[in-house]
């Protein structure tokens, strides 16, 4: 394809014409150092590095360096607001996870004993590398759980290992990469979403085993470089988030990774950033495997720091499909896509978008964002009629940590409302999915949503977390289009007015999960996980579970379902 060709030409010649220097690598997605650095911002309220959170994973260098700086003004007694005991040590072992960045503490992290006197020298990897020229991390992937689920499914488990592997060359280029083999069984209502949408949560390929097992590969990596102070790039196969909450309605890390370049521009109070993906289009396995068809993605985030409380940003995306590889025109990363689309003839799927954080009030964040595909002020001003072409997003938010005078005790509040057809397009590749999955919120649209999360570490090792997910949602039936499935094409529509978020099949659910995590060594966790779920769909029998579960892993986060 001559679009991707040029696309593949554009970062060689980026890479061996630009004079780069050294790059890191980014924190893993729901790793356990996103907690700290959520406080962190609270604390400090929107601190210069730490505050530009909206765009997510995390740079891992300039994240330890201004922990680097931070520990440095707390030892000096100048640090600018209270930390805890359990936030100090949280701090250190950041520095700690990520040590080739933080070589003045690189002695004091050493093992006492390590293994065969190779691996394990510092708790936090298993083989480490250290040169004037050469770093390399190399560590174990492992999660095994084991549970019940009382909904006819029985035993559940998980059985994931893998590697990974991260480093830097030459103090220019930085690369890291991993792979994790998956086997696991899962709760009925998982297995009906991988019926429906023929696609694991957040998977790619898999295979079935049976009628309750699958199997899968999650292979992801990338290399990275920046072009002086100011300028990084990444090009990758992986996933990435945009926003402060919990769910994001702009771009979320829900569904499979996919390839992209990403660069980042960061100067003054500007944090300015640019994604050109290759995804794939909706597929069916009934076609067999044969190559699965192409769509591609380009988007554009700009956060501002209008205040030292407050950070604005600014959203656009544009979806869509081309038989000869991606658009060209939409690698200009200064122009509204919008614009370009019309000229193109109005083929693709151009959304543009608001979010706001604000570190105003002592230990509470409050944070939004807004989505909009289509606005016809027209029918904005007469919501009555519920025409279907308002096509609207909203996310409101509020985070509180150290709740009731409770050091480390964080709580969070959260409403999703997503009117129907946001998402979707009468083209399949125009839809803002990839691998037959959501790419922002998990349920897709037409849908109200409020989460409550609270948050415990009373000390250093015990991680607690409960959750409250609760959802009303519109669903679409044979026949018969609501626009919250976002792989149907929207010209199926129903009708064109009368179009109410919960229009069609009703159904409200609520899920109250916990779980407790013990630190039994660096990155090696001992889960135990108890979750409830109700779904009651009108004039349907309740589909209610119980499921729970026991586990180890290392150096992952916990697999969960929150749909």
């Amino acid at each position: 394809m001559q679009g991707t060709k040029t696309l593949t030409g554009l970062i060689i010649l980026l890479v061996i014409s630009t004079v780069i220097k050294a790059q890191s690598d980014y924190i893993p997605l729901q790793n356990k150092q996103y907690q700290l650095l959520d406080r962190l911002d609270i604390q400090l309220q929107n601190d210069s590095i730490l505050g530009f959170t909206t765009t997510k994973p995390y740079n891992r260098q300039k994240v330890t360096a201004r922990i680097a700086e931070l520990m440095s003004l707390e030892e000096a007694g100048l640090y600018p607001a209270s930390l805890s005991q359990v936030d100090l040590y949280n701090m250190k072992r950041l520095l700690m996870n990520n040590a080739e960045w933080a070589p003045p503490y690189l002695d004091s992290f050493a093992s006492r004993k390590p293994l065969l006197k190779t691996f394990y020298r510092t708790p936090a990897n298993m083989y480490a590398v250290n040169t004037e020229d050469f770093t390399l991390r190399v560590d174990p992937l492992l999660n095994f759980e084991f549970g019940h689920a009382n909904d006819g499914t029985g035993s559940t488990y998980i059985n994931a290992r893998g590697i990974s592997i991260r480093g830097t060359i030459a103090k220019k280029l930085g690369f890291y990469t991993s792979l994790l083999e998956t086997q696991e069984r899962d709760p009925a209502y998982v297995r009906a979403f991988v019926d429906k949408y023929e696609a694991v949560p957040g998977q790619g390929y898999f295979k079935r085993s049976g009628t309750k097992d699958f199997d899968y590969t999650d292979a992801r990596g990338g290399i990275t470089f920046n072009a002086g102070k100011h300028f990084d790039f990444v090009f990758a196969y992986d996933k990435l988030f945009i926003g402060n909450g919990y769910r994001s309605l702009f771009l979320s890390d829900f569904s499979n990774a996919y390839l992209f370049l990403k660069v980042n521009t960061r100067v003054w109070k500007l944090n300015y950033q640019n994604i050109f993906a290759e995804q794939t289009a909706p597929f069916t396995y009934a076609n067999g495997d044969n190559l699965r068809p192409k769509k591609y993605m380009a988007a554009h985030h700009l956060s501002f720091q209008a205040a030292k409380w407050i950070n604005v940003g600014l959203f656009e995306s544009i979806a869509f499909g081309r038989s000869n590889g991606f658009e060209l025109d939409y690698l200009n990363p200064f122009i509204f896509y919008r614009a370009i689309e019309r000229h193109e003839g109005s083929p693709d799927k151009a959304s543009v978008g608001l979010d706001f954080k604000i570190n105003a009030i002592k230990n509470t964040q409050f944070y939004g964002q807004l989505l909009i595909n289509e606005l016809v002020m027209s029918e904005v001003l007469h919501p009555s009629r519920g025409d279907w072409r308002n096509k609207q997003a909203l996310q409101l938010g509020v985070k509180y940590i150290n709740a009731l005078g409770i050091s480390n005790l964080d709580l969070q509040a959260e409403m999703n409302i997503i009117r129907p057809f946001v998402y979707t397009h009468y083209d399949s590749a125009g839809s803002f999915t990839h691998y037959n999955q959501p790419l922002a919120h998990p349920l897709g649209a037409n849908l109200r949503e409020f989460i409550l999360l609270a948050k415990y570490q009373p000390t250093p090792r015990l991680y607690m977390q409960g959750k409250l997910i609760a959802y009303k949602q519109g669903l679409d039936s044979a026949g018969f289009n609501f626009g919250s499935n976002l792989l149907l094409n929207y010209k199926t529509r129903v009708r064109d007015q009368n179009i109410f978020i919960g229009s069609g099949i009703p159904v409200n659910s609520v899920t109250l999960g916990f779980n407790a995590s013990y630190e039994l060594f660096e990155n090696m966790f001992v889960d135990l996980n108890a979750t409830y779920r109700t779904y009651n769909v009108k004039e349907q029998p309740n589909s209610n579970v119980f499921f729970y579960s026991i586990g180890f892993r290392a150096n992952l986060q916990r697999r969960e379902f929150n749909f």
